[in-house]
């Protein structure tokens, strides 16, 4: 009789971008909102890249639907923010 294990699923690369995240939330919390939002958004993207290139055995933590559903989402937001980013009007009224 074969005895089932239990494997807890790999996070692959997902821990790079979860430190990006993290990162740009931090940058921005000490108060250099537009870089910490750019360095938001390049995680995204870098997400989205990573995604759409590595096999989902290695991408782990990022797959969730099709390659594609998940590189376009991760690339879309990326794009998204550093959209809104760049148009940000910081200055004081």
């Amino acid at each position: 009789m074969k005895r089932l294990t239990w494997v807890p699923p790999r996070l692959g690369v997902w821990w790079v971008v979860a430190l990006g995240l993290v990162g740009g939330l931090a940058v921005m919390f000490f108060g250099s909102v537009r870089p910490g939002g750019f360095v938001f958004a390049a995680s995204l993207l870098l997400a989205g890249a990573l995604r759409l290139v590595l096999p989902a055995g290695r991408a782990g933590g990022l797959v969730v639907r099709s390659r594609l559903v998940d590189a376009g989402t991760l690339l879309g937001l990326g794009v998204f923010v550093t959209a809104i980013v760049a148009t940000l009007d910081l200055s004081p009224r």
